[in-house]
């Protein structure tokens, strides 16, 4: 079974503040040869829902990295309470056994808030978490968030991290839903050239038992 954990992209969205919204708008054109057409026009900031975030417009996603292991990482707190504010190293149990090559997604239960303010002042990586996974040889790293780090943390830890070859992917949703032991990834950015992000639709489809 296939699980869906992206996120939709909806008309109205922000998710940088100072960013312009989401549009998506059926607007009419005209031309000889074709008449007159509706058609639908998007517009929207490239780090928009899920994407990989690429910080270098000029890295290029490997195809062939975006079908792999996952693992899921449960930082929620349980049912009812919330993730640290900032999330330790030392707090994780299990993550000594990340393997090389693995999609790692950090769940904190925080995607219930998007669409509200309370959705900017998500949960946090250390930045004792961040430089150990940095030198672990993982494929990516995935939160159900805007981001690993808030503020500046969050720009320095997507450059430290890419800066490794480890493709960092925000907004994931419906972690709840991914089982706890292994699963594989199927991760799909468009093709879109001179971007410094990539949305995606990202699947997890679980192992067999």
């Amino acid at each position: 079974m296939l699980i869906d954990i992206s996120m939709p992209i909806t008309s109205g969205s922000v998710f940088r503040r100072g960013s312009p919204p989401v549009e998506i708008e059926t607007k009419t054109f005209y031309h000889e040869a074709e008449g007159e057409y509706d058609t639908v026009v998007l517009s929207m900031p490239a780090h928009t829902a899920t994407h990989i975030d690429l910080v270098d417009p000029n890295k290029r996603v490997i195809p062939s990295r975006m079908i792999g292991p996952g693992r899921l990482i449960d930082v929620s707190g349980g049912p009812g309470r919330l993730p640290p504010d900032t999330i330790d190293l030392e707090s994780i149990t299990g993550i000594e056994y990340l393997r090389s090559g693995e999609f790692v997604f950090f769940r904190t239960g925080w995607s219930k808030y998007a669409g509200t303010d309370r959705y900017f002042n998500h949960p946090q990586l250390s930045h004792e978490l961040v430089q150990w996974l940095a030198e672990t040889q993982i494929n990516a790293v995935g939160i159900d968030a805007l981001g690993l780090g808030r503020g500046s943390l969050h720009g320095e830890f997507d450059r430290l991290l890419t800066s490794k070859n480890i493709f960092v992917i925000e907004n994931l949703v419906n972690l709840e839903s991914v089982p706890a032991g292994g699963f594989t990834v199927y991760c799909m950015p468009l093709n879109i050239e001179d971007i410094d992000a990539i949305p995606a639709r990202v699947l997890v489809e679980k192992e067999s038992e």
